[in-house]
């Protein structure tokens, strides 16, 4: 097993690089801890309990987890693909909302898939990385993640390959955070120790280490998200995620690794020849959120 924990923890520097430019081997050493982390059953635990609560809280009307798989069903597409498929909570959701096409869910969980498989054989489950997607050009109408984009250590690989599987006028689908428009990062460690907020460590009488979490939080990481690009390069990742040196601690996003931007993937997207939609604009709660897609 992978111990991810012991040797190097993570401390508040930022350790960035590009995940197209930067050091293959660093960049290839993350990926093998993050497919433990995702990946193994041993690994997942805590971050399951924490995905599988979702499913429990019903998605009220103007949040992105109702309106995405709207707009998904709404385009009545024969065939899609969701990156990322989790124990199929999307897959039921869609249904639910009357979805009659093929379904098919990427995840790299064998565990998951096996699941999957038992309990909706209807559908398609296959067990993969999304930077190889094992299905031919051009097989779906849409292709889409909810959540899933800032986890990846090659985003823009995954990016490509989503495209590649996609039919002529086919809709890739993507919603996540966005961490340079919001000014948070919760994969990055802030002050000392590995407790979380200012205030929590305020209240454990670390108050040296409440006031360098708040200032990191608060003034220096914000400055570093918006010029990451700049000063890392395309597709800047963590590459010391919180996750991996406090496996112990739980919460959204502490597994996150790549910086994900709209403003980044939008021109990326632009460069490569392709539109850009925002379904619900890029103001109120979608300034830090994207929910975009790219028209193939």
């Amino acid at each position: 097993m992978i111990n991810t924990s012991e040797k190097h923890k993570c401390d508040r520097q930022f350790r960035w690089i590009s995940s197209v430019d930067g050091d293959p081997k660093i960049i290839e050493n993350l990926n093998q801890k993050m497919a433990w982390f995702y990946g193994k059953q041993d690994g997942r635990q805590l971050y399951q309990t924490m995905l599988n609560s979702q499913e429990e809280t019903i998605p009220d009307d103007n949040s992105v987890r109702h309106l995405m798989p709207k707009y998904v069903c709404d385009l009545e597409p024969e065939n899609i693909l969701e990156i990322g498929c989790d124990f199929g909570r999307l897959y039921r959701q869609l249904r639910s909302y009357g979805y009659k096409g093929h379904y098919s869910g990427l995840e790299v969980a064998q565990h998951i898939i096996e699941y999957n498989t038992k309990e909706h054989p209807e559908a398609t489950w296959k067990c993969a990385l999304a930077y190889n997607i094992p299905w031919t050009d051009h097989s779906f109408d849409v292709c889409f993640s909810l959540y899933v984009l800032e986890h990846f250590v090659y985003p823009e690989k995954a990016l490509c390959e989503m495209l590649r599987v996609l039919k002529k006028d086919g809709r890739l689908v993507l919603v996540f955070p966005d961490f340079v428009k919001s000014g948070r990062f919760p994969s990055q460690k802030t002050g000392c120790s590995e407790i979380g907020r200012a205030s929590e460590k305020l209240r454990s009488g670390k108050i040296i280490d409440a006031v360098i979490s708040l200032y990191d939080s608060r003034i220096r990481l914000p400055a570093a998200l918006k010029t990451a690009t700049t000063t890392f390069g395309a597709f800047p990742i963590n590459t010391q995620p919180i996750c991996l040196s406090y496996p112990l601690l739980m919460g959204a996003d502490i597994d996150a690794i790549y910086i994900a931007s709209k403003q980044e993937i939008h021109d990326w997207a632009v460069s490569k020849g392709y539109q850009v939609e925002y379904p619900c604009g890029i103001d109120g709660d979608f300034a830090e959120q994207a929910f975009m897609v790219i028209l193939k």
